[in-house]
């Protein structure tokens, strides 16, 4: 482990060290956001009443645009293990590692790329700080892929747009088996203030094994804020059996003055979700249905630091031939900041 992050080190300082002798428009930049919580109640009894100080995300980022054709970015990141367990410290690894070229009004990208399953939704929601996405949340697909992208405009005016990866289907890990991935997005805005996306994949797990997922979001926005509904399909199948899960949610980001807005969300979880209890930071119950409530004042005090009091809180349906699990409750306080 010493040896793996003394080499991402010297890396990072090969970085720094080289750049200057890149084309000059390098840049380096980065975001920190994490929390002081604490668990109020939680269906898991050795959960509850923990409390602490996290990191949730580090990310430091290295773009350049080699050329007017070529630009290539290096992303690393690191984060608090959020188990409950784990005691570590942080470790880096590479998250971005890709090649851009522009072809005409299109993009073509090499390497380890964002998939593009939920960074327009991360961007219109705009409080990843405060939660994940819920496809990212309940764990639905990889953020990134070993493979090859292409996106750009469909029409004249760039209203209609579109992505298309493929690629490994291991998100940041090496491939071990012979499937592969394949997934796209369609991206509609009719005018600034309506936004309207779909978005399917397919991956070929191997071993008769294949997961692919569906999903639409509608957002709108104004001087008031803006809100979203989304809702999303993922079905697994091994051997001839398959899985379904899926959600709907619905947020709303309100302006109160120039700088606090009152954010709210709910997630409504239609399926027991498997991977429940290996969520970070939000550990949720594996055999019921979950309701996620989100409630926050963000408060910018510049254009990089935002702090974001929030509350969570988990309830879930009865399970079929169980007990219904008890209710999960975290005060969260936030604080973000980007350079």
């Amino acid at each position: 482990m010493k040896r793996n992050q003394a080499i991402v080190f010297l890396a990072v300082i090969a970085m720094a060290v080289c750049a200057a002798g890149l084309r000059g428009q390098g840049k380096f930049s980065g975001l920190v956001f994490g929390d002081y919580y604490y668990v109020l109640g939680h269906h898991d009894a050795a959960v509850e009443k923990a409390n602490g100080f996290w990191l949730r995300r580090v990310y430091f980022t290295y773009d350049n645009a080699l050329n007017d054709r070529f630009a290539m970015r290096f992303r690393l990141e690191m984060n608090s293990p959020g188990d409950f367990k784990t005691s570590a410290t942080l470790v880096p690894f590479v998250k971005d590692a890709y090649l851009t070229a522009k072809l005409g009004r299109h993009t073509l990208l090499l390497g380890l790329i964002g998939t593009p399953l939920y960074d327009t939704l991360d961007e219109f929601w705009g409080y990843r700080p405060m939660e994940k996405t819920p496809v990212d949340l309940f764990k639905f697909g990889n953020s990134r892929e070993f493979g090859v992208g292409l996106k750009g405009p469909l029409d004249a005016e760039g209203k209609l747009t579109y992505t298309v990866v493929a690629g490994n289907g291991a998100g940041l890990k090496s491939e071990t088996n012979r499937g592969k991935a394949v997934y796209g997005r369609l991206n509609f805005q009719p005018r600034p203030s309506l936004f309207l996306e779909l978005y399917a994949d397919y991956t070929d797990m191997g071993a008769d094994s294949s997961v692919n997922i569906l999903q639409a979001f509608a957002g709108t926005k104004g001087g008031w804020g803006r809100a979203g509904l989304n809702f999303a399909w993922r079905h697994a199948e091994t051997a001839g059996v398959g899985n379904n899960l899926k959600f709907v949610s619905l947020f709303g980001v309100f302006k109160l003055n120039q700088k606090l807005e009152l954010v709210g969300r709910f997630d409504r979880l239609l399926d027991p979700n498997p991977a429940g209890s290996k969520i970070d930071y939000i550990p949720m119950a594996d055999n019921a249905k979950a309701n996620v409530v989100l409630a926050g004042l963000g408060w910018s005090l510049s254009d990089s630091v935002k702090v974001i009091p929030n509350l969570k809180y988990v309830f879930y349906d009865a399970p079929e031939g169980g007990v219904k699990p008890d209710a999960d409750l975290y005060a969260y306080l936030t604080l973000y900041f980007k350079f």
